[in-house]
């Protein structure tokens, strides 16, 4: 029987398809095996109990529990002739916290590591799933007895439930800190509640282990669906934050018994690796960032996450050198072995748009997401709700949470993408500093990156005061395509974070340096990749570089504004949109702006105008006030969902691969 040619050829097609997903799973295996095999010739030293960074007087375990608990699942995953030794460092952590009380309601050290915690017992306990009993029962039953008292503290079936009534957008603490407490008292109940010894503990509560399980699997599972159906993380692709997200996903995929609890973290894998793919350049994540915190955005190589990004993809500079330079001593290293050995892998669709991105045409990224906030005394009706009078009895009061606002987010992340840069930021009304969580107005990021042509490193112009540890709800935004206009905000969360006190201005990455010329109000950027013009309005730059910690001054410029609150404006244009730098130039000299009845009114060189007001109106483009809530939480060139609709639609060329969220 003879052939066609069309399937001769659509055989060969899928064959190619094979080929290459076997092709880039097997590089990725190749990187996480030089990786692992470092980490595993290399593990983690013990680190010590110091004293907390915040709370001096109080001690600060996290790094002793992350560097004991993370070797241990190391070798328990690596090596079965060190189970003795595993055992026993977990059995020591254990001890520590059994000794030490106190310290379970730290919540800046005891679920640090719990990942590590609840996937050693899943895998190697007495019910392991990988080497059953690799685990001696002594310290197993050390650990299982250490996990009922965080429990007791930690496992809070009142505030999940009244986090459920608000659809999971009500919190006692930030996202990541938030998500950890849920996930390891998930992964801790876990192996409780099929050991013989403990599965019949009732809890302070009253509650039985079972019960609090059921509770929080059924908590998990919607708080899943509902980032996906809602703009994603509250965090916004934060540099650091992310990596504790990320962990306990791993830990979830890895060892959930139930199918579907392990499908949807999964699925938030792909869809975060989705979003990072379509806004990386050289590795770094671009656009608008929250909780970038202690200015570390004005460096290069400044995002945890770009280990993993590295591992799957081979891009950025957290690569195997990188792993190499950091010593065993160290407490961040160790932070990466859940994600190292998990057996996530992204979908092959990302790789297709990781490629597609090196010469796609230039587009717009825009998300629909969350930050503002309702506060207690702005909503009657959560105090005549009946559930408070219970939940005030479980010692909740009202005006303690952070409830999100989950229909008017006013926050619209957009970014324009081009091979040789991205321009981005979180565009948002200027609403006074107490409307948004602290988490979501603290240590923004935004501005450009540019494609380097001789360091590995992105390049970068980033409009920025210049805080101490962190700020709160400093700039606000408006952009579109190419064209961008921001200014600064004299709003005060706390003393600390008095903006008034913060110098503003613009910081120019060390790469440009010999490409950057000052003129007054103006600053032009010859750069190799693209052209770029930062414009003062109604006031000029000056160098200012004393302001600056000696690291950000080795890696760069920064130019003050001399009027601190006036409007700054960039404009990035590919090379080849104007016959020179002269006539790029000559171009950003002539956009009108026109300032009347306290308004900025800028024609920018995309040909939209941009708006901002003195009497913080919300900004417009071209006349009409920025719609932050608009029908699609996420339209770009590769990804596009509807608003709260929960199914993600991933397209590259003639591929198409759907997240969907609303099913398990």
């Amino acid at each position: 029987m003879e052939i066609s040619k069309a399937i001769v050829a659509t055989l060969l097609m899928v064959a190619a398809s094979t080929q290459t997903v076997s092709a880039n799973e097997a590089a990725a295996d190749k990187r996480i095996d030089k990786v692992l095999a470092h980490f595993v010739a290399h593990p983690a030293e013990k680190m010590p109990v110091t004293n907390h960074p915040v709370r001096p007087r109080e001690s600060f375990s996290r790094h002793y529990n992350v560097s004991r608990s993370a070797r241990a699942y190391l070798q328990l995953r690596t090596d079965p002739s060190k189970d003795r030794d595993s055992s026993d460092l977990l059995k020591e952590v254990a001890q520590f916290y059994l000794d030490n009380p106190s310290e379970i309601p730290d919540p800046d050290s005891t679920y640090w590591a719990g990942e590590y915690h609840a996937a050693a017992l899943a895998m190697f306990g007495s019910n392991g799933t990988v080497r059953k009993g690799a685990i001696a029962r002594d310290a197993e039953r050390k650990m299982l007895e250490y996990m009922v008292s965080y429990l007791n503290y930690w496992s809070r079936l009142e505030h999940m439930e009244l986090s459920l009534l608000h659809q999971t957008y009500l919190y006692w603490s930030t996202e990541n800190h938030w998500w950890q407490e849920v996930v390891t008292s998930w992964g801790y109940l876990l192996a409780l509640k099929e050991d013989p010894e403990f599965k019949n503990t009732i809890l302070d509560d009253g509650k039985t282990l079972q019960q609090h399980y059921d509770a929080t699997v059924v908590y998990m599972k919607e708080h899943m669906r509902q980032r996906a159906k809602k703009g994603f993380l509250l965090e916004i692709s934060s540099g650091g934050y992310a990596g504790r997200m990320h962990s306990m996903y791993y830990m979830i995929y890895e060892i959930a018994p139930e199918p579907e609890l392990r499908s949807l973290a999964g699925k938030t894998l792909d869809l975060w690796w989705a979003f990072w793919v379509e806004e990386q350049l050289a590795g770094e994540r671009g656009g608008g960032k929250v909780r970038h915190r202690r200015l570390r955005g004005l460096l290069p190589n400044s995002e945890s996450h770009m280990v993993q990004a590295w591992l799957y993809f081979g891009a950025g500079t957290r690569n195997l050198d990188f792993v190499r330079g950091n010593d065993g001593d160290r407490s961040d290293m160790p932070t990466f072995y859940m994600a190292t050995l998990s057996g996530y892998r992204p979908p092959e669709i990302l790789y297709r748009i990781f490629e597609d991105r090196k010469s796609a045409p230039a587009y717009a990224i825009t998300q629909r997401r969350l930050g503002k906030i309702v506060a207690a005394d702005m909503d009657p009706e959560a105090l005549t709700d009946p559930n408070w009078e219970r939940f005030k009895n479980a010692g909740i009061n009202p005006s303690s949470n952070i409830r999100f606002d989950f229909e008017n987010g006013n926050v619209l992340k957009y970014s324009w993408v081009s091979p040789n840069f991205i321009l981005g930021t979180n565009m948002r009304p200027p609403l006074p500093v107490e409307s948004w969580s602290a988490s979501t107005a603290q240590s923004w990021w935004h501005g450009l990156l540019l494609k380097s042509a001789t360091s590995p490193f992105p390049e970068r112009v980033v409009p920025s005061v210049i805080y101490n540890r962190d700020s709160a709800g400093e700039q606000y935004a408006v952009q579109s395509k190419t064209s961008f206009m921001t200014r600064k905000l004299h709003d005060a969360r706390s003393p600390g974070s008095d903006n008034s006190r913060f110098p503003m201005g613009i910081y120019i990455s060390q790469g440009l340096k010999g490409h950057t010329e000052l003129d007054g109000d103006f600053i032009f950027i010859d750069g190799p990749t693209a052209w770029v013009a930062v414009r003062a309005l109604n006031t000029d730059f000056s160098l200012a570089n004393k302001v600056l910690s000696p690291p950000h001054q080795r890696s760069g410029d920064f130019y003050r504004l001399t009027e601190q609150t006036q409007p700054v404006v960039i404009e990035v244009a590919e090379r080849s949109d104007y016959r020179n730098f002269g006539k790029f130039k000559e171009a950003a000299r002539n956009a009108q702006v026109i300032y009347r009845d306290g308004a900025y009114h800028y024609d920018s060189l995309s040909g939209d105008r941009l708006t901002m007001f003195d009497d913080r109106s919300t900004p417009m483009i071209n006349n009409a006030a920025i719609n932050y809530h608009p029908e699609m939480a996420y339209s770009s060139r590769y990804i596009s969902s509807r608003w709260d609709s929960g199914i993600i639609t991933l397209t590259v060329g003639d591929q198409r691969h759907v997240l969907d969220f609303t099913v398990d």
